[in-house]
């Protein structure tokens, strides 16, 4: 047991980590007894959840798995404010109703990593809510506007004369206040939240609280290259359809299929050297992408799932046959009658109006066979015969009346 705990402390210590802050110190704990508390907060800003914000909920599991308490703050008062740091402008505020209605979603999505039962979950306007004007005075203190506009975007954003609200300072203050709440020993995030993760230190100590250990990772790219997000419509998705999530897996650049084993699954470092063996020799990276998308899909959705995977990918994009019944996702509606546009939304083929107006203008979506492009048109659901939705040559939908 020594030798695994061992093994799986260096794991978690070095695959997929960008930097950790108090490393050794990080260690020495972790070779210990004590069980530490590690945060991870969330703003729940919208519904999806993609494998890109999963790559530190599964170092969560990595933390989870060896005993260790894992605090999940859910930002519902940090949402109302927007966290800046990967944008170049202010974010819209959120309603509390929306930002609770997504962490329910975010919640379900996460427990196909975690152990939601051994989760400690706090939504942050616990104590948001009733810190007055004066505690703010308080912990805005120890920050100057010198170190504020240190910060990368709002550097850029200052120098370009971009407005920066005194709302946007207060993010990582919040956020560092979350930490001291919580007793955090611990705090994991992308590299963009390094600057937040860094808010948190000083105010431990000013409140008699050791300063957490750091560990960040870098942002993965999508399916087209770029850092994979929601606004480039180019993200796997955790609720993605089976068929679809592999499909998507095996559209990544070859470049990126060792990052990905790295980053978006559960194998040990020492698991993960056959693939990389493979990759450096002259086999075909087309089926060390089958079986990167395999694993991946097998750890969201089941081995069935990812076996069907590969195997619909074969059918349906190797040989170009067009999937069975059997092989279509089926997807139910309560309503009985509903307009194109908004069914092509429902069913997940697009997430926007934008993508639904981009799919029907390049003639990519048909209806039981036949190229329409009318995101009018009224479609009548049965619960008996489905409506066979199709979106390009991969993605298909059997759509049934609940």
């Amino acid at each position: 047991m020594p030798q695994k705990k061992d093994i799986l402390i260096q794991n978690l210590l070095t695959k997929g980590v960008s930097r950790i802050i108090d490393r050794e110190h990080l260690e020495e704990q972790l070779r210990s007894d004590k069980k530490l508390r590690i945060k991870f907060g969330i703003d729940p800003t919208g519904t999806v959840v993609h494998i890109g914000h999963a790559v530190p909920i599964l170092k969560l599991r990595a933390f989870q798995e060896l005993g260790h308490q894992i605090v999940l703050i859910i930002g519902d008062s940090t949402a109302q404010v927007g966290d800046t740091s990967d944008k170049d402008a202010e974010r819209p505020m959120l309603k509390r109703e929306e930002t609770r209605k997504n962490a329910e979603n975010y919640l379900a999505q996460f427990g196909k990593i975690l152990d939601l039962s051994k989760l400690e979950v706090h939504y942050n306007s616990e104590w948001m809510d009733t810190t007055n004007f004066n505690t703010v005075g308080e912990l805005a203190k120890n920050f100057s506007v010198a170190e504020m506009l240190d910060r990368d975007n709002f550097s850029k954003r200052f120098k370009a004369g971009i407005r920066i609200s005194l709302q946007e300072f207060l993010y990582p203050i919040m956020q560092g206040w979350d930490n001291v709440q919580v007793k955090a020993d611990v705090e994991v995030g992308g590299n963009d939240q390094y600057f937040n993760l860094l808010a948190g230190r000083p105010l431990q100590e000013v409140y008699g609280q050791s300063k957490q250990a750091i560990m960040t990772f870098n942002l993965i790219e999508g399916t087209d290259g770029r850092k994979m997000s929601k606004t480039y419509k180019n993200f796997i998705g955790l609720s993605d359809a089976p068929n679809d999530m592999f499909v998507k897996i095996m559209e990544i650049k070859d470049e990126l299929i060792l990052l990905y084993f790295i980053h978006c699954t559960t194998l040990l470092l020492s698991e993960i050297e056959p693939y990389k063996a493979r990759l450096l020799s002259d086999e075909n990276p087309k089926y060390i992408k089958m079986d990167l998308a395999s694993i991946i899909v097998s750890l969201y959705h089941g081995e069935e799932a990812a076996i069907a995977g590969k195997v619909y990918f074969e059918k349906v994009l190797t040989d170009g046959i067009v999937p069975s019944e059997e092989e279509i996702e089926k997807a139910y509606l309560d309503t009985k009658e509903i307009d194109l546009g908004n069914l092509l939304k429902e069913i997940k083929l697009c997430a926007t109006t934008g993508d639904v107006k981009n799919a029907l203008s390049g003639g990519s979506i048909r209806v039981n066979n036949e190229v329409v492009s009318d995101s009018k048109m009224m479609i009548s659901l049965s619960s008996e015969k489905g409506i066979l939705i199709q979106m390009g040559k991969k993605k298909f939908r059997n759509v049934f009346l609940k």
